[in-house]
């Protein structure tokens, strides 16, 4: 792929910087930081599937297993476990 010259660079980074500019007069500073603080990867266990993990776990189900039953990995499974979730926060 060819590199692009310094004037397209530029211009497509005003564009992008000016998407944000939009973005930030369209909405308040509250509203913005609330999505700042939602952003993220989407887990992939809701509640209802954690409270289910929990059962499977009590009645001696092994982590993949409870991976097997719930469709997601055993990585997936291994860290709901342990509570290493990355959307909880340290405190």
């Amino acid at each position: 792929m060819p590199s692009l010259s310094p004037s397209v660079r530029n211009y497509l980074a005003e564009i992008g910087s000016k998407g944000g500019q939009t973005r930030a007069r369209r909405h308040a500073r509250a509203q913005l930081r609330a999505w700042a603080r939602q952003g993220g990867r989407p887990a992939r266990l809701d509640k209802a599937s954690l409270a289910r993990l929990r059962k499977l776990r009590t009645a001696g189900k092994t982590i993949a297993e409870c991976a097997r039953v719930l469709g997601v990995s055993c990585s997936t499974v291994a860290r709901s476990v342990s509570g290493r979730s990355a959307n909880r926060r340290a405190r």
